[in-house]
């Protein structure tokens, strides 16, 4: 009996697959099994993503995944959409910023920095429309509200786009804007930099938790857990799924199955046969060892002939 491995791989288009793996392990553990068996921990880009993870979460579990977001060793300003993690633009007023909170705000189309707390108004946008929202939120629950309605907090790339959002405000009012001090990164080092806190995260004491976890029951959100917490985890990946296949060879006389040559005789043919399943054109075949570090295991009941052939069935 000869042991086979096929990893078979398909394309998705431009979604990143996700998988939804029902184990309960730390954050460390969940990146190994991910980064073992798939690419890495899930990474997150949209809201579009946020609602594929909900969704493939076993409807009965109400608790929370772990998800390949962890804190960093570096903090920088970004901004809520995730468009570009280093802005080259910045307006800030005079002072600014001042260490007085992680959250900016714009006043008369100067930026302030402040506590993500504050109940203030907000813009948000949509195509090349920003829009004032007269309404008191928080940093994190305005950037909800701009999700849900409209597309996101407004990102501002240069003094064009920052004196087209100053005509909308409200003269002596600070308003929120999108963006934010961030001390995050993903397991896999992607840049972009969308996140999507629940209403008090994160929390900026280390103490609070460096990993961090999505709750299937509360829209998705993300709040801060200890990393050693064992919860079931999402992985993403090329979607690969590795598949042992187990094949018997039938000899007649002697054979030399442990011949390179006459292994990758064997490949070839069931590469062939995979290609008119139609399912060759992305697989990696490889043999598996067993556990006695060979790849055949020979049967005693077998037929021996003399013309000393090997009839492959496959």
């Amino acid at each position: 009996m000869l042991i086979l491995t096929v990893l078979f791989q398909s394309s998705f288009g431009l979604s990143r697959p996700y998988f939804y793996i029902n184990k309960a392990m730390s954050w460390p553990e969940a990146q190994s099994y991910c980064r073992e068996r798939f690419t890495d921990l899930a990474t997150v880009d949209s809201m579009d993503d946020v609602n594929r993870l909900v969704n493939i979460v076993d409807a009965g579990y109400n608790g929370s995944v772990w998800i390949g977001l962890k804190r960093g060793t570096q903090t920088r300003w970004v901004w809520s959409d995730g468009e570009n993690n280093t802005s080259l633009y910045y307006n800030w007023d005079s002072g600014q910023p001042d260490g007085e909170g992680d959250c900016i705000a714009t006043y008369s189309g100067a930026w302030h920095d402040g506590r993500c707390d504050l109940l203030l108004y907000f813009t948000c946008y949509m195509g090349n429309t920003s829009y004032l929202i007269q309404t008191y939120k928080n940093w994190t629950d305005a950037q909800s509200y701009c999700r849900q309605h409209y597309t996101d907090l407004p990102t501002i790339r240069n003094s064009a786009e920052n004196d087209q959002i100053k005509k909308i405000l409200l003269s002596g009012y600070y308003i929120w804007i999108g963006l934010f001090f961030d001390s995050w990164e993903w397991s896999d080092k992607w840049s972009r930099v969308f996140r999507h806190w629940a209403a008090d995260q994160p929390f900026l004491s280390s103490g609070s938790g460096n990993c961090i976890a999505m709750a299937r029951n509360n829209s998705g959100k993300w709040a801060q857990y200890s990393c050693d917490l064992k919860q079931p985890f999402i992985c993403y990946g090329d979607d690969k799924r590795k598949q042992i296949v187990r094949l018997k060879v039938t000899c007649k006389g002697k054979c030399a199955l442990n011949d390179p040559s006459l292994q990758t005789t064997i490949l070839n043919e069931i590469s062939e046969k995979l290609k008119n399943m139609m399912l060759e054109s992305d697989s990696i075949i490889s043999w598996r060892k067993g556990e006695d570090g060979g790849l055949f295991k020979q049967e005693n009941n077998h037929m021996v002939n003399q013309d000393n052939e090997c009839n492959r069935e496959l």
